[in-house]
């Protein structure tokens, strides 16, 4: 949004709160902005909802906020205001709304609200990454669902939880039994099925979760389908069968892609308000008159995210794991043939004479660092640019470091004693590296270039 514009809208806001004397007025207008910013929202405005919600706001809080009338629309406005606020990812002003709002529901009894209430701020909760409080959350709404025998928020329930609470325990044993449940109940197949999928990968139920991600490749949406394929691209790899798992990965390709076209047409304004409202009582036309207003918008502009795992965006600990499991096997595609990889990989599973009889030469470890280049984009090339006195042993030690191998295997593939590889690791870092100037552990500066 332009200065200009929000020069205006703020001058019309202040022209309409000032035409406002009467609190019938104020009620009015309270209701005519949660209208508009509901339609907003359902038109996927959630900017402009937010502009109509915070001005409801300002109309409700001039009203008599002990008539239950005015608490329960104060409680609407708040929640839907949240939720504009959650889309933009303006966690910390979109949790207290959703607390206020179910608070107001709970005095006047309003289970259904209530229950409304309590699922965003489960979900705002565990976007903040406070998985116990978005839990505890979800589980009194899931109750109230079940008490009032609302199914169709029963399986969406269901069905957040277990994204947002139960997979970042990595709880997969109940993510599968409320989700199979959810299902059943009718709620979003493709959203279930590659959950499920996920889940059963996890507890390396292969086959149960090759079935759930083919059904999540038939959804409408290509992030939907990226994340199934990608899941099913490790699977077949882990099974042998490298055909499918390179249909797969092209199919994985295609549709992130098309994912990233459609994220970059979609446009969102962040937005962020902070008001202070100081009521003065002079006479009745102006008994809550407004002192101060601070109007604050901030504006984002396109939001570019490549969406590998949509619905688990927010989950850290499952997003480590994926990135993991991708690393893996894409460097599985490209150095399994590679003598000095197979050799390493060999002396981490297992330390015996059969691993330790090895016989690398110069053409394997050539080999080796350009497979190394090709994977993390010129990586010694980068090296030398930084640090030119490296020698293509120091190279060597680097590439294996940068792959992750243990310094106990790292030793013993450049035939040296662990002891001895210690010190010839710290002397690369102190000589070479500038290591009197640079704190960081020599791992940490292979990893971070």
């Amino acid at each position: 949004m332009k200065p200009k514009s929000i020069i205006i809208s703020v001058f019309l806001a202040l022209v309409i709160l000032t035409a406002c004397h009467d609190e019938t007025g104020y009620f009015r207008e309270a209701e005519a902005g949660l209208e508009q910013g509901r339609q907003h929202i359902a038109d996927k405005q959630t900017e402009a909802a937010a502009q109509s919600l915070s001005q409801a706001l300002l109309a409700i809080d001039r009203c008599d906020l002990t008539k239950p009338e005015v608490q329960r629309l104060k409680g609407l406005i708040e929640d839907n205001l949240g939720f504009a606020y959650w889309k933009h990812e303006l966690f910390d002003e979109a949790l207290p709304l959703h607390t206020d709002a179910a608070q107001l529901f709970r005095d006047l009894g309003n289970d259904t609200l209530l229950m409304n209430a309590l699922r965003n701020c489960g979900r705002t909760a565990a976007s903040m990454g406070d998985i116990n409080a978005a839990q505890q959350h979800y589980d009194e709404a899931l109750q109230l669902a079940k008490t009032l025998n609302d199914t169709a928020m029963k399986r969406e329930l269901l069905l957040d939880s277990s994204l947002d609470v139960l997979m970042a325990k990595e709880d997969y044993g109940q993510v599968i039994e409320r989700v199979s449940q959810a299902l059943d109940e009718g709620a979003d197949a493709d959203a279930c099925h590659l959950t499920l999928g996920l889940a059963h990968y996890y507890l390396s139920h292969d086959s149960l979760a090759i079935v759930h991600l083919n059904e999540a490749t038939h959804s409408d949406k290509a992030g939907v389908r990226t994340s199934a394929y990608q899941s099913l691209n490790y699977l077949y790899q882990f099974a042998g069968d490298y055909k499918k798992a390179l249909e797969c990965h092209e199919l994985f390709n295609d549709n992130m892609m098309q994912a990233d076209r459609e994220h970059r047409g979609e446009q969102m304004q962040h937005i962020k308000a902070d008001y202070d409202l100081q009521m003065q009582k002079n006479n009745l036309e102006a008994e809550q008159k407004l002192k101060s207003l601070y109007l604050y918008l901030i504006l984002g502009g396109l939001i570019v995210a490549l969406a590998i795992v949509l619905l688990l965006l927010r989950q850290k600990t499952l997003s480590a794991k994926l990135k993991t499991e991708e690393m893996k096997n894409q460097l599985e595609l490209e150095l399994k043939k590679n003598k000095v990889y197979v050799t390493a990989l060999a002396l981490t599973e297992q330390i015996t004479a059969s691993t330790l009889d090895f016989n690398l030469n110069e053409n394997e470890w050539d080999d080796f660092v350009d497979l190394i280049d090709k994977v993390y984009s010129d990586f010694t090339k980068r090296l030398m640019e930084k640090y030119p006195t490296l020698t293509k042993s120091d190279l060597q030690i680097c590439c294996l470091t940068k792959q992750g191998f243990s310094n106990q295997v790292i030793s013993i593939l450049m035939n040296l004693q662990t002891n001895s590889y210690a010190r010839r690791k710290s002397r690369i870092k102190q000589e070479k590296m500038n290591g009197l100037e640079d704190e960081r552990s020599f791992e940490e500066i292979i990893n971070e270039l």
